[in-house]
C-alpha cells in the first residue's frame, strides 16, 4: 500500500515472489510467522505515520494505480477508497481465520 498511496517504495519487495508470484508448492522458503508479524507491525507503523501527516483533502487525491485521465472520469478511485477496499478485504480474511479456528 505504501507505493500505491505514493508514500514511498515497498518495504519488503522480497515478499512478492513467495506470496504473489509463485504457486504455494513452488515457493522454496517463506519467512517465519514471527518475522512476518514484525514486518506487519513495521508496515502498519509506517502507514500510520503517513496517515497522521495527511490533510483531509489528500484522501481524495488519486492513487498511483490510476492515470490522471482515468481519475478525471472516475474520481472515486482515490486514496480513501484504497483504504476502504483493503480494510474490507482484510476483514474477509479475518472471518476466514475465525472460522478455521472454530473448526479446529
Amino acid at each position: 500500500m505504501i507505493p500505491l498511496l505514493n508514500f514511498g517504495d515497498k518495504l519488503y519487495p522480497d515478499l512478492y515472489e513467495p506470496f504473489l508470484k509463485l504457486p504455494d508448492e513452488a515457493t522454496p522458503e517463506i519467512p517465519s510467522a514471527q518475522t512476518l508479524r514484525a514486518y506487519w507491525s513495521k508496515h502498519n507503523e509506517a502507514l500510520t505515520q503517513h496517515f497522521k501527516q495527511m490533510k483531509p483533502e489528500e484522501w481524495f487525491e488519486k492513487h498511483t494505480a490510476v492515470s490522471a485521465e482515468e481519475f478525471i472520469k472516475e474520481p472515486y478511485r482515490n486514496k480513501l477508497n484504497i483504504i476502504i477496499i483493503r480494510t474490507s478485504h482484510l476483514s474477509y480474511h479475518i472471518g476466514q481465520l475465525a472460522l478455521i479456528k472454530q473448526l479446529t
